[in-house]
């Protein structure tokens, strides 16, 4: 019987932290060469035939494109998210070699207009320059994470460990401009 030797924390915040990069982010130590190499950084650790939820939609890849690439080409429609993880609990699976893990998470939304690639749609651009590129966080929504993740994460959490993904909306506060 396998023992729970570490703490599965770090490796939910980093994987949180992943769904919240930046693409041109000048305190980020992280820079990408292409938006391919960007979009590409988000879930890495989800397995290409991962089932993937968003909000009770099922992501379904097409033709020759897989789950992971499915839940990216998704993510990179989303304003810049910044992730904030309240609870957890994690269980192991006797015998299948898994955890379920149950995370509590609180996230927000830019809401300046900008997509995670800074486009906005903007007919006419500031030509001074001095046009403020910070994001404008709206409020808290409460999400509920389930995810089935190989217990090789306890001793390597940057491979594919992750089986099922269901990312679920459970608060949307009325004061946001997001729509769910």
């Amino acid at each position: 019987m396998s023992q729970i030797q570490q703490d599965p924390k770090p490796f939910l915040k980093k994987f949180l932290s992943s769904l919240d990069i930046q693409f041109n982010s000048p305190t980020s130590s992280t820079q990408f060469a292409n938006v391919d190499q960007y979009a590409t950084s988000f879930g890495k650790n989800l397995k290409r035939s991962s089932a993937v939820i968003v909000d009770g939609t099922p992501l379904i890849p097409t033709g020759t494109d897989d789950a992971r690439l499915e839940f990216q080409k998704k993510w990179i429609q989303v304003p810049l998210t910044m992730h904030q993880l309240n609870s957890y609990d994690c269980h192991l699976i006797p015998g299948t070699g898994v955890f379920v893990i149950n995370l509590s998470v609180k996230v927000k939304f830019d809401e300046s207009g900008r997509s995670k690639l800074g486009e906005s749609a903007d007919l006419v651009h500031d030509s001074t320059g001095s046009r403020n590129t910070r994001p404008i966080w709206g409020s808290w929504f409460g999400v509920n994470i389930n995810m089935v993740v190989d217990e090789t994460v306890i001793n390597n959490g940057d491979g594919e460990v992750i089986s099922s993904f269901d990312y679920r909306f459970t608060y949307k506060p009325d004061d946001s401009v997001i729509r769910i």
